[in-house]
């Protein structure tokens, strides 16, 4: 049973369909995006309650999360639902579905869909620029950094290190979901030959043995860059 909470007249949430962002999921995912900050007062009660001990930014983002997922439930009739967090702070998407959220400076966005149809779903955004080459050595393997090089112009580095983090990222979300299992950024390497392009698919290879128990090829995931951002998706089918 959903639980019941005063609704949010749906005018006063500002987030919106994402065409572009759902296009990186297979069909049966809904995704909403919310660009600036989340207005205040638009929480449920229990998710007010659940931030109150929170700094103004995480309550902003915590803000911005809930509302896109709000606007991808609708598409599939759950409204008046109080997304709450899990002790490990992962939402408590309600019963028969999954979802994932994502949020970077000055943009958030939110993806969900039914539990018969997938087991799992990951979405990562990032700001190119806060993904910055400090953070290389740490966030990306060897060979990964190799491809950079690869790379003459620095946007292009910049932009391919991002995306990298980004798939990681989302790959994280959605296999967290399912096995609670922590990674490190060196247990998965990311390959792909369509990062010099605006769109395009990667693959996720990992470097142990994982939790998760998935059979078939390797992982995969579409990405999309909508500069500043980049976004990535990853969905795991039933």
């Amino acid at each position: 049973m959903f639980q019941t909470v005063a609704p949010t007249p749906p005018a006063l949430n500002p987030a919106g369909g994402a065409a572009a962002l759902q296009a990186l999921f297979p069909e049966g995912v809904v995704a909403a995006e919310l660009h600036g900050a989340a207005p205040a007062g638009l929480l449920t009660e229990s998710e007010a309650h659940a931030v109150s001990h929170c700094a103004p930014k995480r309550i902003g983002d915590f803000t911005a999360g809930r509302l896109c997922a709000r606007r991808a439930l609708e598409a599939f009739g759950v409204r008046d639902f109080s997304l709450l967090p899990a002790e490990d702070r992962q939402p408590r998407w309600p019963q028969g579905y999954v979802g994932s959220i994502t949020h970077t400076e000055g943009y958030s966005a939110a993806v969900a869909g039914r539990g018969a149809r997938f087991r799992s779903l990951g979405v990562d955004a990032e700001t190119i620029a806060a993904v910055h080459a400090e953070l290389w050595p740490r966030i990306l393997l060897e060979a990964e950094r190799r491809q950079l090089a690869q790379l003459r112009a620095p946007p292009d580095r910049e932009r391919t290190a991002a995306l990298i983090f980004a798939a990681k990222e989302a790959f994280y979300k959605c296999q967290f979901a399912l096995t609670g299992e922590w990674l490190e950024f060196e247990d998965l390497h990311i390959e792909s030959e369509d990062f010099g392009r605006d769109t395009g698919q990667f693959s996720v290879r990992p470097c142990r043995m994982l939790k998760l128990r998935h059979t078939g090829a390797l992982i995969a995931g579409r990405f999309r860059v909508h500069a500043p951002y980049v976004s990535c998706g990853v969905a795991l089918p039933v």
